[in-house]
């Protein structure tokens, strides 16, 4: 079998695997702390109350907060950091919402405007020192709310949170 041949399977597999989640039009923007070496810290706690802002419910049951906390969870623990309930290094404290009113002005071939109804969400995500309450990181992450099937939205908000922190 060619090497050409088999780079086109390999693709083609990943691209199964991976699913065709398009995370596209998801902004990704994170800023720390100059002064702040972040692997001094080890432990975290999220603070309560983070999470959904707006209150809106999805109609497939998905818990889109504990889905959010789990894969904060999950990457803070990658890069070396242990969830603790008292006495952490750092807070973390996130929000996130959408706004389904949202519109979007689009510009056609011909160069007519128009206005669409584009849904879109966004998150943010803060980490604070413990000790001092300074902000030691601040990642947000925009996209379009596209009301896909819960695997779909886990997905996207996999791709979102682990670029939110790989960013900090």
């Amino acid at each position: 079998m060619s090497n050409l041949l088999k780079g086109v399977i390999a693709a083609l597999l990943i691209a199964v695997f991976t699913g065709c989640t398009s995370t596209s039009d998801i902004k990704v923007e994170a800023l720390k702390s100059e002064k702040v070496n972040l692997d001094g810290y080890k432990t975290y706690e999220i603070i309560e109350g983070s999470g959904i802002v707006d209150g809106s419910k999805r109609t497939d049951n998905l818990n889109v907060n504990a889905e959010m906390q789990q894969i904060i969870n999950t990457e803070l623990t990658k890069k070396g950091k242990t969830p603790v309930t008292q006495d952490p290094d750092f807070y973390v404290a996130y929000a996130a919402g959408t706004d389904m009113d949202a519109v979007k002005e689009k510009l056609d071939a011909a160069g007519k405007k128009t206005i669409e109804k584009t849904p879109e969400a966004a998150m943010v995500l803060i980490l604070i020192d413990a000790e001092t309450g300074v902000i030691i990181g601040v990642s947000t992450a925009e996209g379009e709310a596209k009301g896909l099937p819960a695997e779909e939205t886990k997905k996207r908000l996999n791709y979102a949170i682990k670029k939110m922190l790989s960013g900090l």
